[in-house]
């Protein structure tokens, strides 16, 4: 009952943003369409109301431009699109994360088939959700971009430092005004960081926590009632709500990569115009210096650009070594 009424309560909140999330445009193009076609049916072209025809037309042009086009990032919309000019094939993933993806993949490809051919839309929701877990720097986020591009879907990241809001109502509205955008062009939503807004429950102790409760009971309706992919990303899969866990038809764990998996990613991490010196063995690399993906990147771009410093395109052994030692800093390790 009390789920109903935070739902009610937002809704109120929630219905102009409505119209400023794109219903308005719509409707204003579509009157557009109807007043130029009944002048051009009703008004001869030669006189004055007759050239009078073009200025709903180009009004209608205007706002369908400014449908289709992708939203500007800012506190009315707190999301940005998420791009990248990497392939599925390389990305570097372990063998249980790979096999995790392949439903994901399958729903993406063939959910219409599933829901209309095999008549699956009666027993089942449209939409996916996903949790995908794992330390910092394990290919969370590029994933994410590239599940939108091999299915042709944008894919856009949420902003929660700007989705998050001290008033009360405000995160919800903030968040309807995402959904609401991304159903109309049926976006993937990622969530970074999702413990900032689908976190454990408190216990209600003042008016604060009530609140804040019936925002967490609030964003599990409506991720549930979403009809699109969302997918949510985290550290560490405890700070997620228990209550969230009954809505994902799948998570995902990316691991800090082992040995093989390291090699791939030092292997192909180079530019193709550099060349390392002899002293670097990445296998022993590899083998020594357990660290994610996303570090091994930096270490790479850090000797790279030491190289170009140098006005050379070898890769100095000492220059990898300083930015692996730069990495372990971050984490408070030493090499």
């Amino acid at each position: 009952m009390s789920d109903n009424k935070t739902l009610k309560a937002v809704d109120q909140k929630i219905f102009k943003s409505y119209f400023e999330d794109g219903l308005l445009d719509m409707f204003l193009a579509a009157f557009f369409l109807m007043f130029t076609v009944v002048l051009f049916l009703s008004v001869p072209l030669g006189d004055f109301w007759g050239t009078m025809i073009f200025l709903p037309f180009l009004g209608m042009v205007y706002l369908v431009l400014r449908y289709i086009r992708d939203p500007e990032t800012g506190v009315d919309f707190p999301a940005k699109r998420l791009d990248t000019g990497l392939d599925w094939d390389d990305i570097v993933f372990a063998p249980h994360t790979r096999e995790q993806l392949e439903e994901l993949r399958a729903w993406l490809e063939h959910e219409k088939e599933l829901l209309d051919g095999w008549q699956f839309r009666k027993y089942i929701k449209p939409g996916y959700r996903c949790l995908f877990y794992g330390p910092p720097g394990t290919g969370k986020t590029l994933t994410a971009g590239l599940l939108g591009k091999i299915s042709g879907r944008a894919v856009y990241r949420i902003d929660l430092s700007q989705l998050v809001s001290k008033y009360i109502g405000e995160t919800e509205k903030n968040l309807e005004k995402i959904f609401t955008q991304a159903e109309m062009r049926n976006w993937i939503l990622f969530f970074d960081e999702a413990d900032a807004i689908f976190g454990k429950r408190t216990t209600i102790s003042d008016a604060h926590d009530r609140y804040a409760n019936q925002g967490t009971s609030y964003l599990l309706q409506r991720i549930e009632d979403c009809p699109n992919v969302v997918i949510l990303a985290s550290n560490n899969k405890s700070n997620i709500d228990d209550a969230f866990f009954r809505r994902f038809q799948s998570t995902v764990y990316f691991p800090i990569p082992r040995k093989p998996e390291r090699l791939k990613l030092w292997e192909q991490g180079f530019s193709p115009v550099s060349t390392l010196e002899s002293d670097i063995q990445l296998e022993e690399i590899a083998e020594q210096y357990e660290m994610a993906g996303g570090a091994i990147m930096n270490v790479i771009r850090f000797a790279s650009l030491m190289a170009i410093k140098k006005k050379s395109r070898v890769i100095a052994y000492d220059d990898l070594v300083s930015g692996i030692q730069r990495e372990f800093n971050k984490e408070g390790r030493t090499v």
